[in-house]
């Protein structure tokens, strides 16, 4: 019998995928999506714990470092009595910074550029649109924003702010009793040093016949006078006083620092000595080549680009306490020749080209007689301070096109009768 000719049908062979694709497809995968929650979910619960140590922005700023891949987490020890001593756990996190990096590139190349696209798909798009666009806010808001207070007694005009934890040190040109020329050090080449021995650094100024070398810097610190209080740790004594320690705060704005600083002259030869600190009421006063110079340590200021006037304060108090119930400031924003009243208070800021005014806290709070009352607004400059609202919109209106698509599909569909 013979058998018929028979053609076997060989299967087309899979094209080799790239490196390059390989790579794509991972950084797309639900796996990393998984890891990266996953990770997340232990970094927060990890900064939660850590937070009731070291506080809220020294929190931040370790678990969302840029510049840093790994870190230890530190938390405080159960049942810890006192001011709690963070204890290292010996668990590498990978920065916070890096994650969001990492989990934003896996959802766009996931779920926006590889997703499938289709009308029943809409919803889902603008769900995942929306949760790039929030980590897009977050990472704006990491690099720009500005965050200090803005302090102003009634009938009294400001128009600069002060940042909550950067500070600097001025040194200004005095002539005939007037300042000319102010100097900075910028908190950017002080945050690095410390207390410990040997932590210095020198700065040169151009256009002034002397240098400074800052040595013995503390985040938190106090001039005291020797007479009364003597050092007890063999801190060096200049002029009769000599810088204290304090114990860092966790509330970032409440640390003021201070710092040992010397006067060098252009040969580098030491030709004096001073103590500079926020808590300091008076600059220090020096003179180099018979002419005088400021020399002070404060909170570091950013201009504003119109001026607030404080108008009127007002406070109501819970009936028969000091408590404060309610409180609100009458400003006036002065741009040249014009002016705008505002009502700032509670929950409702004034917000203004780029930048946001809340009302935050005021004074003297321990005179209710005191007729000089001033109000303190805390100042933001933030590009990205309403994109987390956009984003929440983006996502209920994606959520509410799937959902509503899924119920429309659903009636629409049609039954089989059913015979009884």
């Amino acid at each position: 019998m013979e058998n018929p000719d028979s053609t076997a049908t060989l299967a087309k062979p899979k094209a080799e995928k790239s490196t390059g694709q390989r790579i794509i497809e991972g950084l797309a995968g639900l796996q990393l999506a998984t890891f990266c929650l996953l990770s997340l979910f232990v970094l927060t619960w990890f900064a939660t714990l850590e937070q009731t140590v070291t506080g809220l922005h020294p929190m931040m700023e370790k678990y969302f470092n840029p510049s840093k891949l790994f870190f230890f987490p530190e938390i405080g020890k159960p049942f810890q009595e006192g001011s709690p001593q963070p204890i290292t756990v010996w668990f590498p996190m990978i920065s916070g910074f890096w994650l969001c990096v990492v989990f934003t590139i896996n959802l766009t190349l996931g779920g926006i550029i590889r997703l499938k696209k289709s009308p029943q798909k809409i919803g889902i798009l603008l769900s995942h649109f929306s949760i790039v666009f929030m980590m897009i806010a977050a990472g704006v808001t990491h690099f720009t924003e500005k965050r200090g207070a803005l302090q102003v007694y009634e009938g009294e005009v400001s128009n600069a702010a002060e940042d909550y934890h950067q500070q600097d040190i001025e040194v200004s040109e005095v002539v005939d009793g007037k300042v000319t020329t102010v100097h900075l050090v910028d908190w950017e080449h002080l945050k690095d040093l410390s207390a410990k021995k040997g932590s210095q650094r020198l700065f040169r100024f151009a256009s002034l016949p002397f240098d400074l070398k800052i040595t013995r810097f503390v985040k938190n610190g106090q001039v005291l006078p020797a007479k009364f209080s003597p050092p007890t740790g063999g801190e060096k004594i200049v002029d009769g006083f000599w810088l204290r320690q304090l114990p860092t705060q966790k509330q970032t704005e409440a640390n003021l620092g201070g710092c040992e600083v010397s006067i060098l002259d252009e040969n580098g030869t030491e030709v004096g000595q001073t103590i500079l600190a926020v808590r300091s009421f008076e600059p220090a006063t020096i003179e180099v080549a018979g002419n005088s110079y400021l020399l002070r340590m404060r909170k570091k200021l950013w201009p504003l680009p119109f001026k607030v006037q404080l108008d009127e304060f007002r406070v109501e108090r819970d009936p028969g306490t000091m408590r404060a119930a309610a409180f609100e400031s009458d400003v006036t924003r002065i741009t040249g020749e014009e002016k705008e009243e505002v009502l700032i208070q509670m929950n409702e800021p004034m917000r203004r080209e780029g930048w946001t005014f809340y009302q935050a806290n005021w004074g003297p709070q321990d005179d209710p007689d005191s007729k000089e009352l001033y109000s303190v607004l805390e100042v933001v400059q933030n590009p990205s301070d309403q994109w987390p609202l956009y984003s929440l919109v983006i996502s209920i209106a994606g959520l509410c096109v799937h959902f509503g698509l899924k119920l429309f599909l659903f009636i629409a569909k049609p039954r089989k009768s059913v015979k009884v």
